[in-house]
């Protein structure tokens, strides 16, 4: 009886230790949250009564170039968020036109002079109507931190961005804030520029899955 005691105790005493240590490997297994987001945009009444199709994504605005440290300026990425968005944008069943075309229709358009931003409603106005659109796209890249990429694979960013009407009037703006994971729960890429670009391809989804989808 004895016997037979210390043996049920000694089994049981197996089962807590192997359910502790499958305890505390989920634990160790646990990866942060691919996508952390903060973002507040604003669609106007105008955006469902006027259902534009056509789209003007305008080149990218830097925000980013006077960080202190290469790992937090954008710039290089700049023509990547303007591909992503173009790329993306179908998704919400808009029709983007070429850049080609936007950049030639804007060639002899003054630029917004220094200290403007893009996304201020009386800059953008000026660039508004141009390439035959139905609005236009603006973004502006206001914060990015790929400091620790190669340490957990993570980007933080602080995108800006405006759609507005080709007559002026405002439809949609905001920001969104967040830290994405490269790869997002999925693999991730082997090197740094795969990572990077897997960052801003994220960045740009959570932006546009913001804008209501066009009901046109």
């Amino acid at each position: 009886m004895v016997l037979q005691s210390s043996l049920g105790g000694w089994s049981c005493a197996r089962r807590v230790a192997a359910l502790s240590l499958l305890a505390f490997i989920g634990a160790a297994c646990q990866t942060p949250d691919p996508v952390v987001v903060n973002a507040a945009f604003t669609p106007t009444s105008d955006l469902a009564a006027r259902s534009p199709t056509q789209i003007a994504v305008l080149a990218v605005e830097d925000g980013t170039a006077d960080a202190d440290r290469p790992e937090r300026r954008a710039g290089r990425h700049l023509t990547l968020f303007r591909q992503e968005i173009i790329r993306q944008l179908p998704g919400r069943l808009y029709t983007p036109i070429t850049p080609v075309a936007v950049d030639t229709a804007l060639a002899n358009v003054p630029k917004p002079a220094q200290g403007q931003s893009l996304i201020q409603p009386a800059v953008l106005q000026k660039l508004a109507g141009h390439a035959g659109e139905d609005a236009v796209f603006a973004l502006r890249v206001s914060g990015w931190d790929e400091s620790n990429l190669a340490i957990d694979k993570h980007v933080w960013f602080q995108l800006e961005a405006v759609l507005l009407g080709s007559d002026g009037v405002l439809l949609w703006s905001g920001q969104i804030t967040g830290k994405v994971r490269a790869g997002g729960a999925g693999v991730t890429p082997r090197d740094r520029e795969g990572m990077s670009r897997s960052c801003v391809d994220l960045a740009v989804s959570e932006m546009l899955q913001r804008l209501p989808r066009c009901t046109r």
